[in-house]
Order: structure tokens, then C-alpha cells, then sequence
């Protein structure tokens, strides 16, 4: 149902998608799709949710190490053009209806966890500023890559993450 739902939204787009084109494409009786997935935003959310792969929590005792390894992690997944486009599709759409904005909130608030343990065990080690508060942690940390990926996502594979990650520290560190 999700790969048919992906590959949907990637032909159709957002506004296209119906309960029987992902029957059409899936097989799945459309009475198993409204039992796992009540509304159609349900549904995009969680074929979005299905393409993008959970960033991992480095744990090197250094903020400096685990930014580098977390943002390696993450790269390939602002660079994903299947992540990019739903991304992008759910995001304008959320700004025009209100349930597609709450799941996609909630569902990108799943995903904040590699990201508040890393802000969290640098806090803990007295590595971070203290006027610095979780969320302009994480503006700072993900932002470069949120740009990239919206203006100029052929500028990802070429990020020297070392680099990026020394100019985050002179705003995140003390």
C-alpha cells in the first residue's frame, strides 16, 4: 500500500491521490487501506513516513563527532529525490489543511529524537551555550542541509561536513 502510495503521489501528486488509484496500483481491497489508514492524509503521511529512513544517535562523548556523524547519516536522506518531492508536496499542502499539517507535525516530531539526544548529551557535558534552547539547536544543525535540499540539492553530495560542522559549533558552543 505505501510503495503504491509513493509511487502515486511521485506520478500524480498530493491532490491526484485516491483511495483507488493505491487500490489500483496496490491490490489491496480499498476496505484494508480505510482500516489501517482513515483519511487520505493518514495515508500520505505514512507512505512519507515510509521513505524516510530514522537518522541514527551517534554517542562519541564529543558534540563535534556526533554532529559529523549525524549529518553523514542524514545527507543521503535530504538528497533522496523521492524524500525531496513527497517533502515538499506534504509541506505545501499542510499549509492549506490543518489534519495534514497535525500528522506531518507529529510524524517529523517522531523523528526529532537522534536530534534532541545529541543537543541533550552536549547540555549534559556543558558544551553548548546556555541561551541555546533545543529547537535554534536544531535550526542551526539541520538548517544548511533544509536549504540545500529545497534550493540546490545537487550542493549535498559536495558539503564538507567537517567544515559545516566547525561553523555550527562557533554558534552553538560557548
Amino acid at each position: 500500500m505505501l510503495k503504491a502510495t509513493t509511487e502515486a503521489i511521485l506520478e500524480l501528486g498530493l491532490h491526484a491521490l485516491t483511495f483507488d488509484e493505491v487500490t489500483r496500483r496496490s491490490g489491496v481491497a480499498k476496505t484494508t487501506i480505510y482500516r489501517h489508514f482513515p483519511t487520505k492524509n493518514a495515508l500520505i503521511v505514512a507512505a512519507l513516513d515510509g521513505v524516510t529512513p530514522v537518522p541514527i544517535t551517534p554517542d562519541t562523548g564529543s558534540l563535534r563527532q556526533d554532529l559529523i556523524e549525524f549529518l553523514e547519516s542524514v545527507r543521503p536522506i535530504f538528497a533522496d529525490p523521492t524524500v525531496r518531492k513527497i517533502m515538499a508536496d506534504v509541506q505545501s499542502a499542510a499549509l492549506r489543511d490543518k489534519e495534514l499539517r497535525t500528522l506531518q507535525t507529529k510524524m517529523l516530531a517522531g523523528r526529532a529524537g537522534p536530534t534532541l539526544t545529541i543537543y541533550e548529551r552536549a547540555r549534559e557535558r556543558g558544551e553548548l551555550r546556555d541561551e541555546i534552547d533545543y529547537l535554534t539547536a536544531v535550526e542551526i544543525i539541520e538548517g544548511p542541509f533544509i536549504v540545500r535540499s529545497l534550493a540546490r540539492p545537487q550542493a549535498l553530495k559536495d558539503v564538507d561536513i567537517e567544515e559545516l560542522v566547525d561553523r555550527i559549533l562557533v554558534q552553538l558552543t560557548p
